[in-house]
């Protein structure tokens, strides 16, 4: 159990932890200090909801289906 939660951890901070645009738009928010935290909070937020979208909405698309079940590897 412990193993799998620190996948995650691990896969969910590899994919939040480069710089790409919204970061870079966080970051010269910050220094700028125009809306910095409504900003951090609204790129916090709409990455919790499309991470847990795209693990729930590829669970409910690989339980419907059997093709695309069996193409995933035990």
């Amino acid at each position: 159990m412990f193993d799998i939660t620190l996948q995650g951890f691990v896969l969910s901070a590899a994919m939040i932890l480069p710089l790409g645009p919204q970061n870079t738009l966080v970051l010269n928010q910050g220094i700028r200090r125009q809306y910095h935290w409504m900003s951090a909070s609204f790129c916090a937020l709409s990455d919790t909801f499309l991470i847990c979208l795209g693990i729930f909405g590829g669970s409910l698309l690989l339980n419907s289906s059997p093709l695309l079940l069996g193409c995933v590897p035990q």
